[in-house]
């Protein structure tokens, strides 16, 4: 009977150890939530030394340390942090604060060079509310800091290759080039999702559909997609020359046929406020035709 009790006992301590782990974060985050920065420092110095095998517990440890003024100790930890994975830009930010802290401010733009060098895209919470900060606030330099922060997270912003198509954004009066005086279809082309699409919604008697333009660095070439009311799906890529963006791509076949057919599409910036649009198919004969040569001629509001 003792034997089976104390089997029972000792088959318990992992279910208690569990239970002590799970508390001791919730009292942890508890802390860290309320900013209560002594008692945050206690709860993740008593978890790091059952749970190594993630980095947080070691950074939110160093930035309650920071907070505290234990600048020596919150280096340590956030070293460790990074040393299990966390990410550069996440510990060098952190380290900055703790430069800063110390008074040696060129060392926390260092750290923070690093940051943004790694890719820090915004400022990491807490961030602006910690006393390291004002130190940095206060310095000319952290003017660049967020400029490169927010290259970081709107990179097609600063990034003039994915201006290449910026001619064509606005409202336009779209009619054939041969038919001036027709009644226009409407073209509204706008720059979405932080400057890197180029967006085109097209309305027309007979056809609606819209487009989307991207440059890929990867690639470096523009890709177009477009859609419409037929059902069709255009696919183009090409990059931007002498006052052009020439695409090339592929087109559904007009039905009764089937299949898709070469396509050239061009977008020429003219003088002014007008552009024009030309699409080309290759014939079976390798021949190129028209399918239709527009002139956008900006809507005067």
């Amino acid at each position: 009977m003792i034997r089976k009790i104390v089997i029972v006992l000792l088959s318990l301590i992992p279910l208690a150890k569990a239970h002590s782990q799970a508390d001791l974060r919730k009292t942890a985050g508890d802390a860290w939530n309320n900013r209560e920065w002594q008692r945050a420092a206690d709860a993740y110095a008593s978890l790091v030394k059952t749970d190594t095998s993630t980095a947080l517990p070691y950074i939110r440890l160093g930035v309650a340390l920071t907070e505290l003024g234990k600048y020596d100790e919150a280096k340590k930890q956030i070293a460790i942090a990074e040393r299990k994975g966390a990410a550069p830009f996440q510990t060098a930010f952190r380290m900055a604060l703790i430069e800063a802290g110390q008074g040696k401010v060129d060392a926390a733009f260092a750290e923070l060079k690093r940051a943004t060098d790694a890719g820090l895209p915004l400022v990491p919470i807490p961030g602006d509310s910690l006393a390291a900060m004002q130190k940095l606030k206060a310095d000319a330099r952290y003017a660049k800091f967020l400029t490169d922060i927010d290259r970081n997270a709107r990179p097609c912003m600063y990034n003039d290759k994915h201006r290449e198509l910026d001619f064509w954004l606005g409202s336009w009066d779209v009619r054939p080039r041969n038919a001036p005086t027709n009644p226009p279809a409407r073209s509204d082309i706008t720059s979405i999702d932080d400057g890197c699409v180029v967006h085109e919604s097209w309305k027309a008697p007979a056809s609606v559909g819209q487009s989307f333009n991207i440059y890929d660095r990867t690639r470096e070439k523009w890709f177009q997609i477009w859609v419409d009311n037929s059902g069709g799906l255009h696919e183009y890529s090409g990059t931007y020359s002498d006052n052009a963006m020439r695409y090339e791509g592929t087109t559904p076949a007009l039905p009764p046929a089937t299949g898709r057919v070469k396509t050239r599409l061009t977008f020429f910036k003219l003088a002014g406020d007008t552009v024009r649009q030309l699409a080309e198919s290759e014939g079976a004969d390798g021949k190129w035709t028209v399918n239709y040569d527009f002139i956008y001629t900006r809507r005067k509001l």
